[in-house]
């Protein structure tokens, strides 16, 4: 693990590193290239400016050019170009302002000097002795033909690529189709036929087998384009690649010492954990211990809050709900006893009931007997007493045979609804009576179902009487479904 980690770390840093020197140099060309692009603005800015001047104008058409001459002096003192001159329409240098003594050389086989005396003004390149330089043409026009041209121009020399490492801390160099001008490195002299011709079709080249001042670098190349849009050369920005090879190294040492601390943590961390785990897992398993069927108030107690302490927890609230779910089932055994108590009740009373109905039944047969011939009226009311205790006798001994043997069940189909309403509107006046606030939720598309109409009456009868019988509850809730659902009833 260790390992991998370090070699997929060592690869993600190293491909980190190359983009960012990709980046680097993108930026660093397009800086370069905007450079250019500003000189070359600048200088036929310069040039056009010049060539408007009346004074050159008339200067040159009256062939003053002493006074022409010291005129381009003192704006080449300025230094805002290196190169200030003017030519005739037969491409003669008539005057300079940065070299007045090498006037007169004839230049008129210069394309960018034919471009200009057909009356365009046009920027283009030009190879020197120390390095290369941008020109800027415009024609002098002056009553109607053009009588000469201005050129204005910015040397590019040792001196400007090496301010631009200064600058940048990155290699630099300009070649002239596929041979080197000038440069800030030794070595990659020449370009290979491939890779000018990816450059004449305009494409930013990135290079990283190329050999710089004796060491692979990372190179970019940007070709340049003359005024009629053809190649001329191109940029060069490059970065050695010993400067990654600094940072891996670095890398591979810090990625190691953090492995190593990494373990070493480890190491005390598992020290640590492994003690508190152990810790924990005793009392888990001591807790586990003491828990039985007929014990269940055993609690796990840890603190903190890992994932033992979520197990304890776990496992106290189980213990919690076994205790109180046995404290149910004790109850239950207990009403159950109560039930079967009161069942052999009700069969015994069953029994006596119909050991004492029969001679009932004959008493009360023999007393209408004797109270037909009786005579005297005091006699035939005590008698008539004595068959009213005897129907009384008999009705709670037929309560208690109903108690003992429930009466069948008698279904109809009826709608619950209207049982409910029915019943509630034959105890209105009592609901009334006793203050009894009655809430009513019966679904409307409840349809009707087979029931037991008295057994329901029973119930909700039973229901009033609670609320009647002073229990303190006096709202009475009854709810029905919307729909019938096999096996669901209702509720009330």
């Amino acid at each position: 693990m260790t390992i991998s980690s370090l070699i997929i770390g060592y690869r993600v840093v190293s491909k980190t590193i190359e983009n960012e020197i990709h980046s680097k140099l993108k930026d660093s060309i397009s800086a370069y290239s905007e450079e250019i692009k500003f000189i070359e603005d600048k200088c036929l800015t310069i040039a056009r400016h010049l060539s408007r001047d009346p004074e050159i104008k008339t200067l040159l058409d009256s062939r003053e050019y002493d006074k022409l001459e010291q005129k381009l002096r003192d704006f080449y003192t300025m230094k805002i170009v290196d190169i200030i001159e003017i030519e005739s329409p037969k491409g003669k240098v008539i005057r300079r302002g940065h070299n007045p003594e090498a006037a007169g050389d004839i230049k008129i086989q210069q394309s960018i000097i034919q471009t200009g005396l057909s009356g365009r003004s046009i920027v283009s390149y030009e190879k020197g002795r120390s390095g290369f330089a941008i020109r800027a043409v415009a024609p002098i026009s002056y009553k109607g033909k053009i009588i000469g041209l201005i050129m204005a121009g910015s040397r590019f020399s040792k001196d400007f690529v090496q301010h631009i490492r200064s600058l940048t801390s990155i290699n630099n160099g300009v070649y002239r189709n596929n041979d080197k001008i000038i440069s800030t490195y030794t070595g990659y002299n020449t370009l290979d036929s491939n890779t000018v011709k990816k450059l004449r079709s305009n494409n930013i080249l990135f290079l990283e087998k190329e050999v710089l001042n004796g060491e692979k670098s990372y190179v970019i190349l940007k070709p340049l384009f003359s005024a009629n849009n053809t190649y001329w050369g191109a940029l060069c920005m490059a970065i050695s690649q010993k400067s990654q090879n600094k940072y891996l190294i670095y890398y591979r040492q810090l990625l190691t010492f953090m492995i190593g601390l990494g373990i070493l943590l480890s190491l005390i961390l598992y020290f640590f954990l492994a003690r508190n785990i152990n810790k924990s897992l005793r009392k888990i398993i001591s807790g586990l211990d003491g828990f039985s069927i007929n014990d269940f108030s055993t609690r796990i107690h840890l603190t903190g809050n890992d994932e033992f302490n979520k197990i304890a927890d776990s496992f106290n609230k189980l213990a919690q709900k076994l205790q109180l779910y046995n404290s149910k089932i004790l109850k239950l055994q207990e009403d159950m006893v109560q039930s079967a108590k009161l069942a052999t009740a009700g069969q015994l009373a069953a029994g006596f009931a119909h050991e004492i109905r029969n001679p009932l039944s004959s008493i009360k047969m023999m007393a209408q007997i004797v109270r037909k011939n009786i005579s005297s009226e005091k006699g035939y009311k005590e008698i008539t007493i004595i068959l009213n205790e005897i129907e009384r006798i008999n009705h709670i001994v037929k309560e208690l045979i109903e108690f003992a043997k429930p009466s069948a069940m008698h279904f109809k189909v009826k709608s619950i609804n209207t049982i409910i309403n029915d019943i509630l509107n034959l105890f209105k006046y009592r609901i009334e009576h006793q203050n009894i606030k009655v809430e009513k939720n019966l679904g409307k598309s409840l349809p009707d179902i087979p029931v037991d109409t008295e057994k329901i009456k029973v119930c909700i009868i039973n229901l009033i009487e609670v609320c009647n019988t002073g229990s303190g509850i006096k709202k009475l809730y009854l709810k029905t479904p919307s729909r019938f659902f096999r096996g669901y009833a209702g509720a009330l």
